[in-house]
C-alpha cells in the first residue's frame, strides 16, 4: 500500500499534508493565548477534528477529476456540478466526530457539533443565518451519497490512517459516513430546538465562539496553503514602558505650561498601579496632552506585566476612527521602535487599512505579493494599527475576509482611540461585546479620548487618569456661541477683522458651503495665501496642505470635519458650524493647541441661499438640538467648564436618543442571525459609518506622478491572469490611490469610466477639478 493517499487538495499537495498542517497551525495559534470561552481540552478535540476533516470532501473522484483536468471548457463544466463542491459532506462528518468526543450537555455543548458543522461548510464562504442550515434538502442527500461512493476505497483507506495518526480517533469508513449522512437531519432538528432558546438567554458567548472557531480555521488554512508552516513563528520581542521612557528623553526639553501637564499627565498614568483584573480602562485627556505616548507607554507596561504573570505574549491593535491618523499615530511608533534599536518590519508593527501598502517584511525579508496580503489581512503583527472600520466590522460580520482575523482579538490590547466617533446607536452593542471580548477572549480595552461617552457606566470602566484635574487646569480657549441667529456665509466673512494678524481655521458642514466660503475669502483677502481641505481634494494635495499648516506658514484654512480629530495643527481662532457638541469640543483641538495666550472658538449657524441649515444635511436633529439647547445658555465657555458640559451632553443624548438599531443587532448577534432573505435585522447590515449617498471613485491625473500611475493602472488590463494582475496593483495601491477620490454618483459632470474608475485626465483636468476646491460638482449638493 502506498504511503501517500495519492488524494489531493491543490496540484501540488497531498491532500492529508493539507489537512495535518493546517491542524498544527491552528494548534499553533491556539497555544499562544490563553482565552476563557473555551477550555484546553475542548478545544483541542474540536480542533483536531474540524482541521483534520475541513477538506476531507476533496477525496471524491469528482474533486480529484477536477483539479488535474486542464482543458478549460472541461473544467468549467466540472465546476458548475454539486458533486464537485467538498464542504457539506465534510461538514456532515465533522458534526458527527465532534458529536461523538463533547459530551457536555450545557448550551455550548449541544451546540458544539453544529458549531463544527457550520465553521467547516462554510469556511470557503461567508456565515449564513444558522436556520437555514438545520436542513438538508432531498437533493443535498443525494449528492452526499453519490460523493462518498466515488472516493477510491484504497486512498481512503490511506487517508484515514495518516489522520488516524494526526490525532483522529475516529475512523473514516465508507460505511460509517453513509450512517452519519441517513442520520443527519435527524440530528440537525434536535438543534433547531436549542437554537429557538438562543434570544431568550441573550448569551453573546456562542456568537464569539463560533466566530473564534472559524477565525482559527479559515485563518490556518488560507495560511498553510499561501504562506506555508515555517513562517508563522513569531518575533522574540519583548515591550516595556522603557521604549517610551528613553524616546521622550530625546525631545528637546521644552519647559511650558502644557508640556508641564502632558508630563504630569504621562507620569500618572504610568504610575498607576495595574491590576490585571480591571480588563476595561480609560485615559480621559483633553486634546494636545499628549494621549498618544502615554497609551503607548501603558500599553507596553501592562504587556510587559501580562508576559510576566501569565506567559502570553498580548498583541496591541491601536484602533483609530481615520486614516490620517492612522498615518500620523504609526509614524510616531515607528521612530519609537527605531530610536530603540527595533527595526519597524511588519511582523512586528503593521498598518491596516483599506488603502495598505500589500508589503510584508520579516528579518529584513520581503514576502512574495500573495504571501504578504495572507499575513497582513491576517493581522500577522504584534502591534497593528488600523481603523474602526476594520476593527469592528471584524467584530460584528459574516464575512469570511473579516472574520479571518478575529482570533487576533484574543488576548489582545485593544486601545480605541477617539472613541467618541463611535455612533450613539451602536453604544450598547459596543458595551456587550467589549465586555465580552474582555472576559471570554482574555483582552483588554483601553478608551482613549478627550470625551469620554456613556458608553460603559463610570463604576464599569478602571480610569488611568483624575481627568478632572486636567480638564479643570486648561485654559486655553474659550467658545463662544453665536446662534441666537442664523447667518448666510458672506455674513460669516464680516465677523471678524482678517487683518488683526492672528490664524483662523474654519470647519464647515459640507463640501458645498466650504468650497463657497473660501471663494468669498480669497475675493476678500487676495494677498493672503488660504488653505482649502474637503475630500474631493485628493489625498496627495490635502497631505501637503496639512504639512503647510503645520509648519505654521498659513494663516488661513477653510475645511470639512476631516480636520477635526486628531490631526495636529494649531490655530488662535476656530470657526465651527454647529455640530454636536463632542464633535465642537474635537474642533476647539485645533486651537491654541500649544497654549500660546488665549484662543477663540465660535460656534455658528450657517444657512444656504434657501435658508436651510447646512447643519441638518449632514448631522442626527436630535444631536443638533441638544447641543443648541446647551450651547445657548452661555455667552462663553471657558475650557475648564467643557467637561461637565460634556457630560451633560451625553447624558442627554442617552435619554432621548434611541438605540434601537443597536438591539437589533444584539438580537442578531445572540440568535446567530448572519445574514437575512426576509428584511430582518442581521449581521450583515451593520454598516459603522453610512454614506448618506452612494458615490464613486474617480482617479484624478494631477501631475506626472498621477499619469505614470494611470498608465501603469491602464496596462495591468494586459495581463490576463487575475491573481498576477492583482498582485502588481497591490505594489503602487497606496501611492495610486492618492490621486482618488470619491465623488457623488448623481453629478451631471460625470467623467468616464475606464477600467473601473471614473477618469478625469490631464488634458480634461480644468473641465472637473479645481486645483484649490477640488472636484467640482455640478447638479448636486456634496455632503463631505
Amino acid at each position: 500500500m502506498s504511503s501517500f493517499s495519492e488524494l489531493y487538495s491543490h496540484p501540488d499537495k497531498f491532500l492529508e499534508d493539507h489537512l495535518i498542517n493546517t491542524s498544527k497551525i491552528i494548534r499553533s495559534y491556539f497555544n499562544e493565548k490563553k482565552v476563557a470561552i473555551i477550555d484546553k481540552e475542548t478545544f483541542l478535540k474540536t480542533a483536531t477534528i474540524i482541521s483534520l476533516c475541513h477538506d476531507f470532501g476533496k477525496a471524491t473522484n469528482y474533486f480529484q477529476k477536477y483539479l488535474f483536468t486542464e482543458n478549460e471548457k472541461e473544467r468549467n463544466k466540472l465546476k458548475t456540478m454539486e458533486e464537485m463542491h467538498h464542504s457539506l459532506l465534510s461538514a456532515v462528518v465533522a458534526f458527527y466526530l465532534v458529536k461523538n468526543e463533547i459530551n457536555a450537555q450545557d448550551r455550548k455543548g449541544i451546540l458544539f457539533p453544529f458549531i463544527a458543522f457550520l465553521i467547516v461548510k462554510n469556511h470557503h464562504g461567508d456565515l449564513k443565518n444558522v436556520f437555514n442550515e438545520v436542513i438538508l434538502d432531498d437533493k443535498e442527500l443525494e449528492v452526499l451519497k453519490k460523493q462518498l461512493n466515488s472516493i477510491d476505497d484504497e486512498k481512503l483507506q490511506v487517508l484515514n490512517g495518516k489522520l488516524r495518526n494526526a490525532g483522529l480517533n475516529e475512523n473514516l469508513t465508507k460505511s460509517a459516513i453513509n450512517d452519519y449522512i441517513d442520520s443527519i437531519n435527524s440530528e440537525l432538528r434536535k438543534i433547531k430546538r436549542e437554537l429557538r432558546r438562543l434570544k431568550e438567554e441573550q448569551d453573546v458567548s456562542i456568537y464569539l465562539l463560533l466566530n473564534f472557531l472559524f477565525s482559527l480555521l479559515v485563518d490556518a488554512d488560507k495560511t498553510e496553503v499561501v504562506v506555508g508552516i515555517d513562517n508563522i513563528k513569531r518575533p522574540e520581542i519583548k515591550f516595556e514602558e522603557q521604549l517610551v521612557k528613553e524616546y521622550k528623553a530625546s525631545f528637546p526639553d521644552k519647559e511650558s505650561k502644557i508640556n508641564l501637564l502632558r508630563e504630569e499627565a504621562y507620569k500618572e498614568v504610568l504610575e498607576k498601579d495595574i491590576d490585571i483584573k480591571q480588563k476595561i480602562m480609560s485615559i480621559n485627556l483633553p486634546t494636545g496632552l499628549g494621549k498618544t505616548l502615554t497609551t503607548i507607554a501603558f500599553a507596553m507596561k501592562l504587556w510587559a506585566k501580562l508576559y510576566k504573570e501569565t506567559g502570553v505574549k498580548y498583541r496591541i491593535i491601536y484602533s483609530l476612527p481615520f486614516l490620517s491618523i492612522i498615518e500620523q499615530n504609526s509614524n510616531v511608533l515607528e521612530d519609537l521602535l527605531r530610536y530603540n534599536g527595533i527595526q519597524p518590519d511588519t511582523e512586528i508593527i503593521l498598518k491596516h487599512h483599506h488603502l495598505s501598502d500589500i508589503r510584508y517584511t520579516k528579518n529584513n525579508t520581503e514576502f512574495e505579493d500573495e504571501q504578504a496580503k495572507i499575513l497582513i489581512e491576517g493581522w500577522n503583527s504584534e502591534i497593528i494599527i488600523t481603523t474602526f472600520v476594520q476593527f469592528f466590522h471584524t467584530l460584528v460580520s459574516e464575512k469570511n475576509k473579516t472574520l479571518r482575523k478575529f482570533h487576533r482579538l484574543a488576548n489582545s490590547i485593544i486601545i480605541l482611540d477617539e472613541v467618541q466617533s463611535i455612533p450613539f446607536k451602536y453604544w450598547l452593542l459596543t458595551k456587550e461585546l467589549l465586555k465580552a471580548v474582555a472576559n471570554e477572549l482574555n483582552s483588554y480595552i483601553i478608551f482613549v479620548t478627550a470625551t469620554q461617552p456613556l458608553i460603559f457606566r463610570e463604576e464599569e470602566i478602571y480610569p488611568l487618569v483624575a481627568k478632572t484635574k486636567y480638564f479643570t487646569q486648561m485654559d486655553r480657549v474659550e467658545i463662544i456661541p453665536k446662534l441666537s441667529r442664523d447667518i448666510t456665509l458672506e455674513e460669516l466673512s464680516e465677523m471678524f477683522d482678517l487683518n488683526d494678524g492672528k490664524s483662523y481655521l474654519f470647519i464647515l458642514n459640507t463640501i458645498k458651503s466650504a468650497q463657497q466660503f473660501y471663494n468669498i475669502l480669497r475675493a476678500k483677502i487676495p494677498n493672503d495665501e488660504i488653505i482649502y481641505m474637503s475630500t474631493h481634494v485628493v489625498p496627495m494635495e490635502r497631505m501637503e496642505r496639512i504639512e503647510k499648516i503645520k509648519e505654521g506658514k498659513i494663516r488661513f484654512a477653510v475645511t470639512t470635519q476631516l480636520v477635526e480629530a486628531g490631526v495636529d495643527i494649531d490655530f488662535d481662532v476656530v470657526v465651527r458650524d454647529i455640530a454636536p457638541l463632542d464633535s465642537i469640543n474635537q474642533s476647539a483641538g485645533r486651537c491654541n493647541r500649544n497654549w500660546r495666550g488665549k484662543g477663540e472658538v465660535y460656534v455658528v449657524s450657517l444657512i444656504d441661499e434657501k435658508g436651510q441649515k447646512y447643519s441638518k444635511y449632514v448631522y442626527d436633529k436630535i444631536l443638533l438640538g441638544i447641543t443648541r439647547e446647551i450651547l445657548s445658555k452661555y455667552d462663553t465657555i471657558k475650557e475648564q467648564e467643557l467637561l461637565k458640559i460634556i457630560e451633560k451632553y451625553y447624558q442627554e443624548v442617552s435619554e432621548r436618543m434611541s438605540s434601537n438599531e443597536g438591539r437589533e443587532l444584539l438580537d442578531a448577534i445572540y440568535t446567530l442571525r448572519y445574514d437575512s432573505e426576509d428584511g430582518n435585522m442581521c449581521i450583515s447590515k451593520f454598516e459603522l459609518i453610512e454614506d448618506d449617498y452612494y458615490k464613486v471613485d474617480a482617479f484624478i491625473e494631477l501631475n506626472d506622478e498621477a499619469k505614470e500611475l494611470w498608465h501603469k493602472y491602464v496596462e495591468l488590463k494586459d495581463i490576463k491572469n487575475l491573481f498576477e494582475r492583482r498582485n502588481i496593483f497591490n505594489r503602487f495601491k497606496a501611492d495610486f490611490y492618492k490621486y482618488v477620490i470619491s465623488i457623488p454618483a448623481t453629478v451631471e459632470n460625470m467623467p468616464p469610466d475606464i477600467w473601473g474608475f471614473k477618469y478625469v485626465n490631464y488634458d480634461s483636468l480644468n473641465d472637473y477639478y479645481d486645483k484649490e476646491t477640488g472636484f467640482i460638482t455640478k447638479g448636486v449638493t456634496s455632503i463631505w
